[in-house]
Formats: structure tokens, C-alpha cells, sequence
């Protein structure tokens, strides 16, 4: 038993050291995101809408957003389970909560927060990049501090960048798992454009992931996965949509933006009473409402002093001030602003791979070349651009937040370089998860509302554009 001992312990250790870094990266994140819990215990930033979106389906109370319903929807069943008071308005940014119990609705939120990081390391292993580089691309998101802002409280983005990525990394396992990652994909990727438009992006490169598999294979069942795919992210949009319209049947504050034959249709309006009104079905008020969500988008133009442009992102030149408190002559503040060694080392990967993409087209289309783009290469690219290339083209008002997506996709192009390091890989990847270790508690007092001197404060803005 004791010569045998050593090898069973050794044996024991291996089949646990795979485990460690998955559950080390799930224990920093879910540490990062739920530290200071109760900070701040009041509104903040968008939480004048969402939360009290979710409240209104406790009182049946019809509502209108810009954005489709799921997201408000996880919140109202957060709200339903934990038997919050839908009492409370949320109506301006630093109002007090009426107690702790309205900080159960940034718990999913966390929680989406919290497993990002991991999704991200799933999806870079299965595009080829190896498990060191992963990790440190894990890691980095980890330390993020736009990321974790962006979770810890009861918005909606932290929602569509896991649905999104989940996407991303069941349609990879598809590849050689069948039908049911297949499915699974469609309908997270559905998830993520049901919580906003953006997430139109994952459901796209499905569906084009999927046309170039059928194009290669000119195979019928091709068509029918194709067409699987499509209807099963539309049906968990429409969904989305009808679990709303069920729960939001009343009248409510946001009558006036539907038309009188929708208002129609809502119990307690006055237009319900009238007779020569038609009561429009499901699928004309469907309509009716995406056709008002997008006309709001259309019109939201006016000028915001924290708005920004897409290519003010990739490299961090702005942020957006969430939360502020100036008290006892020292300054607290939570920004929407990333770790400068995450983004501007990701932004410079990123942009490595699309100054090099040209001349690798031209290679494999006029040279005819075979292998001038690796297929990791190609699959990051062209996520990238299908996260970052809709904004170009959008005139609504826009803010840097809306590049988290594409900021995720930059990691994983980080971890592609950084294997091309060879034997400095492992000191490149160590070098940077320290800078950006520093950076983050350098940082953090901006994440977490901490508060600060005033030169403390003031020294933390490295750009103009940060303040």
C-alpha cells in the first residue's frame, strides 16, 4: 500500500490539475463581481429603466423599451421569486433603494458576469488556440473592469454577451456533435438578440458558419440546418415577445406609444371600451411593436456628454460616469471604463490580424494560395467586424459599452498571437496577467465606487476623454 500510494496520489493530482485553472478563473470572477455587494445601495445609471420594466410585469402593467423583452423578463422572475415591492419607482439615478432586498436583481446580472469569463476560454479551445493562451485570455476578461462594471449591475449587456458567446461555443461543438449543439446554438444566439438588436450579430454568423459549410458540401441537409437554425432563434425571439404581452396586459404609463387599436387590447384603457376599434392579434402587435423599437432607435440622436464613436472603442478613448458621490471631501465615483492593459493590448491584437488580412485575401484569391488564412484567424476576424462593423452605419446616439462584444473577441485574437510567441509564450502571458492584475486594483476604486482623495481621483484618468 505505501509504493503504492505515491502513484495513486500522483494519479489523483492529474486527474485534478485539468479542473484547477476552470475553477481558480470561476472563484476570481464570482469574488470580483460580488465584493462590496451593497455598493451602492441605490440606483444607478440605467437602472431607471430596467428594473422598473421588470416591476411592471408584477403589476401587469404594460411598458415600452427600445430593447426586446428577455432581459427585463429574467429580472421580473428574479423579482417574482425574491417577492420584491413592486412599489418602488427606480425613477432617478441616485435614489435610494427602500432596502437591500432590491439588490436581488443585480444577482443574475453578476451571475452572467461571473461565467463570462469561462464561456470565453471555452470558445477560444475550441477555435485551436492552446489552453495557456485561453486561460490568459480568460483571466484577462476577468480583470476587466468595464466587463465587471457592466455585470454588477441590473442592466442587460452582461445577458447578451453570455447568451452570445454560448452561441459562439455550442455551434463550435456542433461541428462534431450534431443536432443538439446545433439547437442549442440557434437558441442561445435567439436568447441574445431577445435581450438586445446587437446580439443579431451571433445569429448572423451561425447562419453564415452555416452557409459556408453547405457551400463546401452542397449537401441538401446542409439547407436543412440552415433553415433549422434561422427558425429555431427566430421562435425564441417571438417568444420572448409573447411572454410579454401575457404578463403586460394592463394599462400602464407607456400606453401612449402604441397606437389606440393596440392600446386597445390592454385592460383598464380607454380605448378598450371603444367598439369600433379592432383588436389587433398576436402577430400585428408584434409587429407593431419592433416597428415603434426601431423607430425610437432611429430617433435617439440628440448628443450625450459621455456618447462616443465606434472608432473611439477598440482603444478606450472614452468612458461613461454610472454613479457619483462627494462626501467628507473625498470623491467616489463608478465609471464604465476598461483596464487600459485588457484593452489597449487586446486593441493592438486585434488590430495586428486586420492590417495583416489584406494581403493574405489577396494571396488566396489571385495567388491561389491554400492556407494563406488560418482558419482561427478567419473565424476571429470576421467575428470581430460582425460585432464592431453594425455601429459604423448606426446614427443613434451610441456609447463605448456597446463594444464589450467585440472587446471579447479581441481577447480571443489575443490569445491566438500569443501563441505564435513560442517559447516566450508563457512569459509574455504571465507578464501581461500581472500588468493587468495591477492595473485592475489600481482601478478598482472606479469600479466599485470607492471613494478617493481628490489627487487620488484625479490621477486615475490617463486620457482626456476618460473624464
Amino acid at each position: 500500500m505505501n509504493a503504492r500510494a505515491p502513484l495513486l496520489l500522483a494519479a489523483f493530482r492529474a486527474g485534478r490539475a485539468p479542473a484547477l485553472p476552470w475553477v481558480a478563473l470561476l472563484a476570481l470572477s464570482a469574488a470580483l463581481h460580488f465584493v462590496w455587494f451593497e455598493r451602492p445601495l441605490t440606483v444607478v445609471f440605467d437602472e431607471v429603466y430596467f428594473p422598473r420594466f421588470a416591476l411592471s410585469y408584477l403589476k401587469d402593467e404594460y411598458y415600452f423599451d427600445l430593447h426586446p423583452p428577455l432581459g427585463k423578463l429574467i429580472l421580473f422572475a428574479t423579482a417574482w421569486l425574491g417577492g420584491l415591492d413592486p412599489a418602488f419607482s427606480f425613477a432617478t439615478n441616485h435614489l435610494p433603494f427602500p432596502d437591500s432586498s432590491y439588490l436581488l436583481l443585480r444577482v443574475p446580472p453578476r451571475i452572467a458576469g461571473t461565467l463570462l469569463p469561462l464561456v470565453l476560454v471555452a470558445v477560444a479551445l475550441e477555435l485551436g488556440v492552446s489552453r495557456f493562451a485561453s486561460f490568459t485570455a480568460g483571466y484577462l476578461a476577468a480583470l476587466d473592469n468595464a466587463l465587471l462594471v457592466m455585470s454588477r449591475f441590473a442592466l442587460l449587456d452582461s445577458f447578451l454577451l453570455l447568451f452570445g458567446l454560448g452561441a459562439i461555443w455550442c455551434w463550435l461543438r456542433a461541428r462534431r456533435g450534431g443536432w443538439p449543439w446545433l439547437a442549442a446554438a440557434a437558441a442561445l444566439a435567439g436568447a441574445a438578440l431577445s435581450v438586445k438588436w446587437t446580439g443579431l450579430a451571433f445569429v448572423g454568423l451561425i447562419l453564415l458558419a452555416e452557409a459556408l459549410r453547405w457551400v463546401r458540401a452542397r449537401h441538401f441537409a446542409g439547407l436543412r440546418r440552415i433553415g433549422a437554425a434561422g427558425a429555431i432563434a427566430a421562435a425564441v425571439y417571438v417568444a420572448s415577445f409573447a411572454a410579454h404581452f401575457a404578463l403586460a396586459d394592463k394599462s400602464g404609463r407607456d400606453d401612449a406609444a402604441m397606437s389606440r387599436e393596440f392600446q386597445a387590447t390592454l385592460a383598464g384603457n380607454p380605448n378598450a371600451a371603444d367598439p369600433a376599434l379592432a383588436r389587433p392579434g398576436f402577430f400585428a402587435r408584434f409587429a407593431e411593436l419592433n416597428a415603434r423599437m426601431f423607430d425610437g432607435h432611429r430617433r435617439t440622436v440628440e448628443r450625450h456628454p459621455y456618447s462616443s464613436r465606434w472608432y473611439d472603442w477598440p482603444f478606450m478613448m472614452r468612458s461613461v460616469d454610472f454613479w457619483a458621490e462627494h462626501k467628507d471631501g473625498r470623491i467616489a465615483h463608478i465609471y464604465f471604463l476598461g483596464n487600459p492593459v485588457v484593452w489597449w493590448t487586446a486593441g493592438y491584437c486585434i488590430l495586428f490580424l486586420l492590417v495583416n488580412l489584406p494581403p493574405k485575401l489577396f494571396n488566396l484569391t489571385v495567388r491561389r494560395e491554400t492556407g494563406a488564412i488560418e482558419r482561427t484567424e478567419a473565424a476571429i476576424v470576421t467575428a470581430y467586424l460582425a460585432n464592431l462593423l453594425p455601429f459604423v452605419f448606426i446614427g443613434r446616439i451610441m456609447f463605448s459599452y456597446h463594444y464589450l462584444a467585440a472587446l471579447c473577441v479581441a481577447l480571443i485574437a489575443l490569445g491566438h498571437l500569443l501563441d505564435r510567441c513560442g517559447a516566450y509564450k508563457r512569459r509574455f502571458g504571465l507578464a501581461l496577467l500581472g500588468l493587468a492584475a495591477a492595473a485592475f486594483v489600481y482601478f478598482a476604486p472606479l469600479s466599485y465606487g470607492l471613494p478617493l482623495a481628490p489627487e487620488h481621483f484625479d490621477a486615475r484618468f490617463w486620457v482626456r476623454g476618460w473624464r
